[in-house]
């Protein structure tokens, strides 16, 4: 372990390494990772070692796959994650300080990625306000935002830990560091989930307001020709023919149009053609329920 990869020869140790066995005595320093592959995961939790082994103990841990939640650990892949950052160990007394100390740093080296994470929920947290995506929702981002700051948090805890626990100046120092910088990424986390809180709200009256614009349409579409054709007196035209029904539909065709144009301008949000398409078809749907109840009315 903690020769690189490929390994070097002239750094890291051979040691044992086990997962889930407490009671080992030894430097104890907190272990955060992000895995690569298709489904990342976030381990916390903290390693043991007196070093001849070395101990993982991992608290929690998150998975990508299907957004981020947490599921178990057993793991799998553990000789991977310690084989970087490549240190010279050496032999002697030292050597569980030297590998408590590399382990840490691996540890510290992680918040670069877990800050990675945190640029791309800002990233779709910007689509999602821009629109630029129709498939992101805004509840499950929410909810990935919480156990991101959950996940950050545990591992800010584990370091504050090893801080009041370890008197190693160079393990001191880099769980100092994450302290601080963990402590500026739940900051952040926690800023960008109060902004999309703040969306959702607005987002829902929006929604309302969307709801309460149709109603309005679909009552112009339906009380306008009402109006119209009680001012001619339908009698007048019905049955329609071909050249009665353009003069008693005309007035009706602009008045809805009219209403339809001032709705969808009014309308909340962005305005697309999508939006006068549909307005047109309703347009022309009514239109036609219109002339062909015209036509076969009777005499």
């Amino acid at each position: 372990m903690l020769a690189g990869d490929p390994a070097d020869p002239n750094l890291g140790a051979r040691v044992t390494v086990s997962v889930g066995v407490e009671g080992l005595a030894g430097f104890c320093v907190p272990f955060v990772r992000v895995t690569a592959g298709k489904s990342r995961r976030i381990l916390v939790g903290e390693v043991r070692t007196d070093g001849a082994q070395i101990d993982v103990l991992v608290r929690a841990a998150w998975s990508e796959h299907g957004g981020w939640h947490q599921e178990p650990w057993h793991g799998d892949g553990i000789a991977e994650l310690l084989r970087h950052p490549a240190h010279a160990v050496g032999d002697g007394s030292p050597r569980a300080g030297v590998i408590a100390k590399a382990i840490a740093e691996g540890s510290r080296n992680a918040i670069a990625e877990l800050r990675g994470l945190r640029y791309e929920m800002e990233q779709r947290v910007a689509d999602l306000l821009a629109q630029r995506e129709n498939t992101v929702l805004l509840r499950p981002v929410m909810a990935q935002l919480v156990e991101l700051s959950m996940a950050f948090s545990r591992a800010r805890d584990h370091a504050r830990d090893t801080i009041r626990e370890v008197r190693d100046p160079g393990v001191v120092r880099h769980c100092e560091a994450m302290d601080v910088e963990l402590g500026d990424e739940v900051t952040r986390l926690q800023s960008l989930l109060t902004s999309v809180s703040t969306f959702a709200v607005a987002q829902e009256g929006e929604a309302q307001q969307r709801f309460n614009m149709v109603a309005a349409a679909a009552a112009a579409g339906l009380g306008l020709p009402a109006v119209i054709l009680s001012l001619y007196g339908a009698d007048d035209y019905l049955p329609f023919t071909w050249e009665s029904a353009w003069r008693a539909l005309v007035p009706i065709i602009a008045a809805v149009t009219v209403a339809a144009g001032v709705i969808l301008n009014r309308m909340p949000g962005r305005t697309g053609a999508k939006h006068y398409l549909t307005a047109l078809g309703l347009i022309t749907g009514l239109i036609g329920v219109l002339l062909l109840a015209g036509f076969l009315a009777p005499g």
